[in-house]
């Protein structure tokens, strides 16, 4: 795609974003960005990202996603915190805006596909608000700058991803273990974290507690099993797919948006249009054997299979891309 087609497509696309955002009315004005949101108002008011019912407003009293409450960790509620300057709508509104940008943006710059923009996962993050989705966006341009060698990039990036922990840590590892620059990476995490502590010394016992009050209320379920589907990966030495579905160990199983970063070693290949339709199949067994199982069937199974021949081929010598 020519630079003026691709700023066209661009330009047009996240307006389109914006214009089906600004048109969306939640009775809590906002969907997954709720928690970090008024974890950061609730930060800037009340003295903990914690206290939500310091700032939300009377009215969000009676839903779940209050009782759910604010289960990020600090670093992640200052990476969004400059949203609270904004109404909630105009917050969600730009905050999907970014995140639509943001996707095409590092694909162009890696030269993935843009097929994996119609990726089933990766549209649910994007709709429901996810934070998972900037942590994928983070992922891409990690694996440019492990390709180009950009290693201070790689290690802000792998930073940023380690704010959300239980779906990165197993990518960063990975990378870091490709790249061989762990002090690197371990210096710039060391930053947020550490500097994170000495802001509000006392956030880490109230996020653990956040995090048992959550498994407490939803009980989501770990989908162990799925782990050994990264063994074959790690034979045909795709570092990068394997921990990827080695994720699933340390996450547990809120929705499909789990699945965001499947394909991440597959983008350079022409095929993962054909796991993009495929992912389109996942509410037909989702409704018979449920969410968590079907995401296994539909998405984690051929993600694996087109792992391992992209891999093959690339061993033997042949084309990688269909």
């Amino acid at each position: 795609m020519r630079r003026a087609g691709f700023i066209t497509f661009l330009v047009a696309t996240m307006l389109a974003a914006a214009i089906w955002r600004a048109l969306q009315d939640y009775p809590t004005r906002l969907f997954d960005l709720y928690p970090l949101y008024y974890g950061g108002l609730a930060w800037l008011h009340a003295g903990s990202a914690y206290a939500l019912d310091a700032v939300v407003p009377a009215t969000d009293q009676g839903y779940q996603i209050l009782r759910v409450g604010n289960i990020y960790p600090l670093p992640t509620v200052l990476v969004t915190l400059p949203l609270t300057l904004l109404p909630p709508q105009a917050a969600g509104t730009i905050w999907v805006v970014l995140l639509v940008g943001g996707l095409i943006a590092a694909l162009r710059l890696l030269g993935g596909s843009f097929w994996f923009l119609l990726y089933l996962p990766i549209l649910e993050a994007v709709r429901i608000e996810q934070y998972t989705a900037f942590v994928v966006i983070l992922q891409i341009v990690a694996l440019w700058a492990l390709r180009q060698h950009r290693w201070w990039i790689l290690a802000l990036c792998c930073a940023l991803i380690l704010t959300k922990p239980n779906h990165g840590l197993m990518f960063v590892l990975a990378v870091a273990f490709l790249s061989g620059k762990w002090r690197s990476i371990a210096a710039v995490t060391g930053v947020f974290w550490v500097g994170s502590i000495v802001l509000d010394p006392a956030w880490p016992g109230e996020w653990l507690a956040a995090l048992a009050r959550h498994e407490a209320l939803l009980h989501q379920p770990f989908l162990w099993p799925v782990a050994l589907l990264a063994v074959p990966l790690l034979y045909v030495r795709d570092l990068v797919g394997a921990a990827v579905v080695l994720q699933f160990l340390i996450l547990p199983f809120p929705g499909i948006y789990a699945a965001s970063s499947l394909s991440l070693s597959l983008l350079h290949d022409s095929r993962v249009r054909w796991l993009s339709a495929a992912s389109f199949l996942w509410p037909f067994p989702a409704a018979v054997i449920g969410t968590a199982w079907a995401t296994v069937l539909v998405l984690v199974v051929p993600s694996v299979a087109l792992g391992i021949l992209m891999r093959s081929r690339l061993s033997s010598g042949l084309p990688v891309k269909a």
